[in-house]
């Protein structure tokens, strides 16, 4: 009797417990496995202050300009106070379409002395990849860095970046650490949002991105931040203008057509990005990963042949842990309540919430203490005061799940777009469609 009771036990416990313990359990293990072989092989982590060849190479620094006169003073400014040479850097700002006062700005920024150069560019196609594309043909530096214009660079960034390309002659593609700066005056709800999202950011960059480097399976290149050999560069197709997810489309092309090469992360070369403003506007930037990431697998047929066990890059381990996987989780949000009908009670199905979340938590705590003991980093300080964010973190990475299973849907039931509107803000436009469509009082009598 006792024993049929542990094993029914076992079962309903193992159930929920499954997936996150099998999964994401293994993911995180995966992970500080990745960081402890990164610390012992002593990667390049600390600034560089020699020129690796005894020479710094010539680097173009390409920023896309659209409505940015709020932001771009300080990220130009950012390029000028690098430690890099700045004879030797040339900063290309790409206009695609501005109406705000971003030229008046950069004027103003050109009439500063500086021994860089510093060089406007327009053109009449509105997107960033139309704008990544002109300054690629005008680029002139051996390495080609693309930045957004609303992100600030570490003194150290481009040194570090280029340092490890010069290391390392197989790496043909490298992404910076993005992170996100601490919003001054942010309270309640809005600073936990921000605090999460900053973790977020520095596990993805620092453990998890490292860990992809090492298996040579990096998704994604981040858009804020990145750099390129400039033959690589010409030779692929360019940033794609078809997709939301262009620079997951350039990745892929930096896998595809260097398979013997390496695309890999620069964990110390690091840039400063703003917090998300609102739940609405991470919705829509979660929407829109999601959306691009699918739209890029689906263009790249080969690379999605590729099977789970293939030994490299493969988009399909990335497509069973996002979608296929996700219908589990989706199912436990609507059945789990409804076990009640079946004879279990409240307290037992609270319970099961209760222990699928403390294995979450668990999870986020281990990956914590991982980034917090092992990584070195700039911010492991602000990593170490925001300890008291650890029990939030499998809440909201539940939510960012959601979006981006919204993301999922939408590439299904909406046609292709880059700006997304949050679930509020469309149900109440599709009312106001629908009381616009029905017939005014007046009109509906002349009908009879």
């Amino acid at each position: 009797m006792v024993t049929d009771w542990w094993l029914a036990a076992m079962g309903f416990w193992g159930v929920w417990l499954f997936i996150p313990i099998m999964i994401d359990g293994y993911q995180a293990f995966r992970y500080l496995l990745a960081t402890l072989i990164g610390r012992a092989k002593r990667l390049p982590i600390r600034p560089v202050t020699e020129a690796p060849q005894g020479k710094w190479p010539f680097v173009t620094v390409i920023v896309p300009v659209y409505n940015s006169a709020g932001s771009l003073r300080a990220c130009i400014e950012s390029i000028r106070r690098q430690s890099y040479p700045a004879e030797l850097l040339e900063v290309l700002a790409i206009d695609n379409g501005s109406r705000d006062a971003s030229f008046e700005v950069f004027a103003e920024l050109q009439k500063e002395p500086w021994e860089g150069a510093l060089h406007w560019l327009s053109t009449f196609h509105q997107g960033k990849p139309w704008a990544l594309n002109v300054g690629i043909h005008h680029a002139r530096g051996q390495y080609i860095i693309n930045l957004d214009s609303d992100v600030t660079l570490h003194e150290d960034a481009i040194a570090n970046m280029v340092a490890a390309f010069e290391h390392d002659p197989d790496l043909v593609a490298a992404t910076g650490a993005v992170e996100i700066r601490p919003e001054a005056g942010s309270k309640g709800w809005l600073r936990l949002l921000h605090e999460c999202e900053f973790q977020e950011y520095y596990f993805a960059f620092n453990v998890g991105r490292r860990f992809e480097t090492m298996a040579n399976r990096l998704f994604t290149l981040a858009g804020a931040f990145s750099a390129f050999r400039r033959e690589a560069l010409l030779a692929s197709h360019l940033y794609d203008t078809s997709t939301v997810g262009e620079d997951t489309f350039m990745t892929f092309e930096m896998q595809e057509r260097f398979p013997g090469k390496r695309v890999g992360v620069v964990t110390s070369a690091v840039c400063y990005t703003d917090p998300i403003p609102s739940l609405r506007a991470l919705y829509a930037q979660r929407v829109r990963w999601q959306r691009g990431e699918i739209e890029v697998i689906a263009a790249h047929p080969k690379l999605a042949k590729r099977g789970l066990f293939y030994k490299g890059f493969a988009p399909v381990r990335t497509l069973v842990v996002d979608h296929t996987l996700a219908f589990p989780r989706v199912a436990w949000t609507f059945l789990m309540p409804g076990l009640v009908f079946f004879g279990y009670s409240w307290s037992t199905v609270l319970l099961a919430g209760v222990a699928l979340y403390g294995a979450y938590f668990v999870i986020e705590a281990a990956t914590w203490t991982t980034s917090a003991l092992l990584v070195v980093h700039p911010s492991a300080r602000r990593l170490w005061r925001g300890w008291w964010v650890v029990p939030f973190m499998p809440a909201y990475r539940y939510l960012v799940f959601w979006m981006r299973f919204a993301g999922t849907l939408t590439v299904i039931t909406e046609a292709h777009q880059w700006r997304t509107k949050d679930p509020v803000t469309a149900t109440r436009e599709y009312a106001l469609t629908l009381v616009k469509a029905l017939p005014k009082p007046g009109e509906a009598k002349k009908a009879a």
